[in-house]
C-alpha cells in the first residue's frame, strides 16, 4: 500500500465501489464507537450505541456539568473528520451507483442514514458517466414516476420519520416538530418541482400545501397521531410548508449563482440538529392563567354548596368535546376545610384536587395532585400518544372566587392555572386557553342552573 493511499478516504473525486464502500463504513464505525466509549469511560459515563440516535435522557445544555461539557465537546470534535469522510464516501458511492447526489441529505438524518448506508451498501455499480447532469438524465428516463411525484413521496416519507422522530423518540413537540418538519417537507417537495425547470409560484405552493396534509393522513393512518390533534397543526403546517416551498424555488431560480445540491444539503441537515438542541434543552413552558366568569341569580350560600359539589352534567353538545377533548362531568368532595379532597370527574378519569384554602363563601382554591388524560384522540386505532401518556397539558392549581353583588346575585369566578408543552407557545396557548374557558364554562353554567333551581 502506498503510504498516501490513506488520503483516499477524504476525496471527494471519482467513485466507489460496494465492497470498500462497505468495509470503510463499517470499519469507521466500530473504530469511533470504541473511541467514543473509551472517551465516555475517561469521564465516568457509559456510551451506548443507540446514543448516536435517541440522546441520554439525563443530558441537558442547562444541566452539564464541567466534566460532561468536556466530553461532549472532544466527542464533537473527534466527530469533524468522521462526518468529512462519510460524506465523501456516500457521495462518490451515489455516484458510483448512478444517483443524483442530492440524496446525501440522508446522511444527516438519523435512521435514514443507516437505511441509505446499507442501500449503497447492496445497489450495484453502473457504467454511466459520472457527470452529474449524464447522471440525472439517465435517472429522468429510467424512472417510472414524474420527478414532481418522487419529491413528494420523499418528503412524505421524510416527514413522516421525523415527526414520529421528534414526537415519539425525543418526546419534544417544538418549533422543529410543528414548523422546521412543515418548512423542510415543503423545501423537498418544490426543490423536485422546480429541479429540471423552474415552475409557476401557484404550481410551487399547492405542491407545498399538499405535502403536510398527506403526512398528517400518513400519521393517522399509521397509528402515530390523532385527527383532533393533527386538524389543530395544520393551521401552523401550511403556511410554513408553502413558505420552505417558495424558498427552494427562489434558489433553484438562482442556480447559476448558488451552489444547489450544498445548499439543499445544508438546509435539510439542519432540521435534526434542531430538534436535537430542543430535546438537549429540556425548556419548562410558563404557567398560563385562565379566569372565566358567570353571573348567578341567587345567595351567594347556595351558590358555594354547589360549588362544592354538582350532580352529573348533561352530554356536551360542543364541536370541542365531541372532537375527544376531555370534559367535566360531575364533582364531589370529601371532607371539610383545607385538607379536604375534592374529585372533579372527567370524561377521561378524575382530577384530585386537595383543597389549600377554604373561605366559605368566598374562595375555594386547591392544587392538582393527579389528572386524568387530556383527551381521546379521533383514530381508527386506539392510540395513546406521547402528548397525551406524559400531559403535556397539565393542570396545577385552580379556585373558585366567590362574590356578592346583591342580596340573590352572585359573581362566580373559575381559575386554573396551567402549563403547555407545546411550542411555539404564541399558537398553541390560543387552543389550550379556549379549551380551558370552555371546561370552565361548563362547570359555572351547571352551578348557575342548579343554584337558581326552585
Amino acid at each position: 500500500m502506498k503510504p498516501e493511499s490513506w488520503k483516499w478516504l477524504f476525496t471527494w473525486d471519482g467513485r466507489v465501489q460496494r465492497a470498500p464502500y462497505f468495509l470503510a463504513g463499517a470499519t469507521l464505525t466500530v473504530l469511533k464507537y470504541a473511541i467514543d466509549s473509551a472517551v465516555s469511560a475517561h469521564f465516568g459515563e457509559t456510551w451506548r450505541i443507540w446514543n448516536y440516535v435517541i440522546p441520554a435522557s439525563q443530558v441537558s445544555i442547562f444541566q452539564w456539568g464541567r466534566s460532561q461539557s468536556e466530553m461532549y465537546a472532544i466527542l464533537w470534535a473527534i466527530a469533524i473528520p468522521f462526518f468529512w469522510i462519510g460524506i465523501a464516501l456516500t457521495l462518490r458511492r451515489l455516484r458510483d451507483a448512478g444517483n443524483n447526489h442530492g440524496w446525501i441529505f440522508l446522511f444527516f438524518v438519523p435512521i435514514a442514514n443507516l437505511l441509505l448506508f446499507l442501500w449503497l451498501t447492496l445497489v450495484p455499480s453502473t457504467t454511466v458517466p459520472t457527470s452529474e447532469a449524464a447522471t440525472a438524465d439517465a435517472l429522468h428516463q429510467s424512472a417510472k414516476l414524474t420527478t414532481e411525484v418522487l419529491g413528494v413521496v420523499v418528503a412524505v416519507a421524510l416527514g413522516v420519520a421525523l415527526a414520529v422522530w421528534g414526537a415519539q423518540v425525543l418526546l419534544v413537540y417544538g418549533w422543529g416538530l410543528f414548523l422546521g418538519v412543515p418548512f423542510i417537507t415543503g423545501f423537498v417537495a418544490s426543490w423536485f418541482l422546480n429541479m429540471k425547470r423552474t415552475r409557476s409560484s401557484l404550481c410551487t405552493i399547492a405542491v407545498s400545501a399538499l405535502t403536510p396534509l398527506l403526512i398528517g393522513a400518513a400519521l393517522l393512518g399509521l397509528g402515530r397521531e390523532g385527527l383532533g390533534c393533527l386538524l389543530m397543526a395544520v393551521p401552523l403546517a401550511l403556511p410554513f410548508s408553502v413558505a420552505g416551498g417558495l424558498v427552494a424555488r427562489s434558489i433553484l431560480q438562482r442556480r447559476h449563482l448558488v451552489a444547489t445540491s450544498p445548499t439543499f444539503t445544508a438546509c435539510v441537515a439542519i432540521l435534526p440538529l434542531m430538534m436535537f438542541g430542543e430535546h438537549a434543552a429540556k425548556l419548562e413552558p410558563p404557567v398560563n392563567t385562565v379566569t372565566t366568569s358567570i353571573i348567578i341569580d341567587a345567595p351567594i350560600s347556595i351558590v358555594w354548596k354547589n360549588v362544592l359539589a354538582f350532580p352529573p352534567l348533561a352530554p356536551p353538545d360542543g364541536w370541542l368535546f365531541r372532537a375527544g377533548v376531555a370534559y367535566p362531568t360531575s364533582a364531589q368532595i370529601i371532607g371539610s376545610g383545607p385538607g379536604a379532597i375534592r374529585y372533579c370527574r372527567f370524561s377521561t378519569g378524575d382530577f384530585v384536587e386537595p383543597i389549600t384554602v377554604w373561605d366559605e363563601d368566598r374562595l375555594l382554591a386547591f392544587d392538582v395532585s393527579a389528572q386524568p388524560q387530556a383527551m381521546r384522540e379521533l383514530s381508527p386505532w386506539k392510540i395513546t400518544p406521547p402528548h397525551i401518556e406524559r400531559n403535556y397539558m397539565r393542570s396545577l392549581h385552580g379556585q373558585f372566587r366567590l362574590v356578592s353583588i346583591a342580596d340573590n346575585r352572585t359573581l362566580l369566578e373559575g381559575t386554573t392555572w396551567y402549563q403547555n408543552y407545546f411550542w411555539p407557545q404564541a399558537y398553541w396557548r390560543e387552543w389550550s386557553d379556549e379549551i380551558v374557558h370552555r371546561i370552565h364554562l361548563r362547570v359555572l353554567q351547571h352551578v348557575k342552573e342548579q343554584a337558581e333551581a326552585p
